[in-house]
């Protein structure tokens, strides 16, 4: 049974988790701890069931650490719930809680088609059903709109922007989503009637609309089933893997063509940007477009990864969301997305006008100032939520006066400039942290092929003028 301890400091009440095991190598009892905070506002019983709930699940966690392999596969009428349980743990400790995400979205959705069978009972006629019905699965999506009067009705409330930058923890980029009339998220909306303490279908126009998943996302579904057995595979409770592709039709994921600028959108873009006078939106959104950089990459970046004198960049962390734990700073996508790479000069000259402007702001703020070493900010110092790089690519392409474009397509058009300029695909796909070259051939083949054709053109034009003499 897990230690609840409760102590209170300078900066408010927390928990320490204690969880004592038996570590079967040593032949002694362990202790392993750990901290957990209540979210403000929570009430007093709040606190107690969902303190209660994090120590169970540490203690789960815990004692599944310290399980022998034989522990694991002594079970041979486990089920495949049971198994994926252990599966998802061991992956967590290899992975991280980033991985736990996605894999637990994952388990949720093929749980009740696979969950009850024993694992040694099944078959590859057992797998393909459930990927059947898999590739059938469909998904809720809230399209959401603030109301148009919604301006008007915060204000006979006593609410305005002003006060909910100020008074609440919301975030900015969202709440200027609202002011201006644009879509925002089911998850960010329930948010805000909760903070205005209004009902949700009074603040805005929400349609409910049914649709299929997208293939890469049904893949993922079935990768989870696939890793599972697998595990089984390596415990001997099984012989094959039936989930793999000799036995079953996974299904082949379609490729979608990337969206990039063209060079006359790229040229109205980057004019515009370069006109915007808020510092930190203009950084931050050339950074973007002069590296490739992913959004979580971008705003991930801490000062120490910046190399002024070697004019390089580290790129070593991201700052993006997960499933399961909200918005998380964590390692890249890939081994190979941690790496370093040379900025353009116009980039770094760029960046040490930002440095300026930065630390100016942090003598400002004095005391009140959050160290969080990160390079984009918000107000207090405290990292840059990912939506605000969002809405300043948005509003960029509205100031440029063309289409929108997501600031993934950012990242496809940096790639893609490199390779119609051939650029080695070795070194873009290093500067890309692709972790095969295959990925960027594959994902950029058309301008790869149109590159290809450029050097069939040169090379027609050389030998055939050395023909012509």
């Amino acid at each position: 049974m897990a230690t609840i301890i409760k102590r209170e400091g300078k900066k408010g009440i927390s928990y320490k988790i204690q969880v004592a095991v038996k570590d079967v190598g040593l032949g002694k009892m362990v202790t392993k701890s750990t901290t957990w905070k209540p979210q403000k506002g929570m009430t007093e019983k709040e606190i107690d069931t969902a303190c209660t709930v994090f120590a169970e699940a540490f203690e789960k966690q815990v004692i599944n650490s310290y399980k022998t392999a034989e522990d694991e596969k002594g079970n041979v009428n486990i089920t495949f719930k049971a198994l994926s349980e252990k599966w998802l743990a061991r992956s967590v400790k290899l992975y991280g809680v980033s991985y736990e995400g996605n894999a637990s979205q994952g388990l949720e959705k093929v749980l009740p088609l696979i969950g009850g069978y024993k694992v040694k009972d099944i078959s590859a006629s057992i797998v393909q059903s459930v990927f059947d019905k898999i590739d059938n699965f469909r998904k809720e999506v809230y399209v959401i709109y603030p109301k148009k009067r919604i301006k008007d009705i915060l204000y006979r409330q006593g609410i305005d922007f002003v006060w909910l930058r100020k008074e609440t923890e919301l975030n900015d980029a969202s709440l200027s989503l609202i002011y201006n009339g644009k879509r925002v998220g089911i998850k960010f909306a329930t948010m805000f009637a909760e903070v205005c303490k209004m009902d949700l279908n009074r603040l805005f126009d929400v349609t409910i609309i049914n649709e299929p998943y997208a293939s890469a996302t049904l893949k993922r579904f079935k990768m989870v089933i696939y890793n599972v057995l697998a595990y089984a595979v390596r415990l001997c409770i099984v012989d094959r893997n039936y989930a793999s592709s000799e036995y079953v039709d996974i299904g082949k994921r379609q490729q979608k063509p990337v969206r990039c600028m063209d060079e006359q959108q790229l040229q109205k873009f980057y004019e515009a940007l370069i006109k915007v006078d808020n510092i930190q939106w203009r950084v931050a959104v050339l950074t973007t477009l002069l590296t490739g950089m992913r959004r979580g990459e971008v705003c991930g970046l801490n000062w120490e990864d910046i190399d002024f004198a070697q004019g390089k960049l580290h790129i070593q962390r991201s700052y993006s969301e997960s499933p399961r734990h909200g918005i998380i700073l964590k390692e890249p996508k890939t081994a190979k997305s941690n790496r370093v790479i040379a900025i353009p000069e116009l980039l770094l000259q760029a960046l040490r006008e930002y440095k300026e402007w930065y630390d100016e702001r942090r003598e400002d703020w004095g005391d009140r100032w959050v160290e969080s070493g990160s390079v984009f900010i918000q107000r207090n110092g405290e990292r840059v939520h990912p939506a605000n790089l969002k809405m300043w690519v948005s509003k960029t392409c509205d100031l440029a006066g063309i289409e929108h474009f997501s600031v993934h397509s950012l990242r496809h058009t940096n790639i893609a400039i490199q390779i119609m300029a051939h650029v080695p695909i070795v070194t873009v796909a290093g500067r890309a942290g692709h972790s095969r070259t295959s990925t960027t051939t594959d994902v950029y083949a058309y301008y790869v092929q149109s590159s290809d054709k450029s050097a069939a053109n040169t090379l027609d034009k050389i030998f055939g003028s050395i023909g012509a003499s």
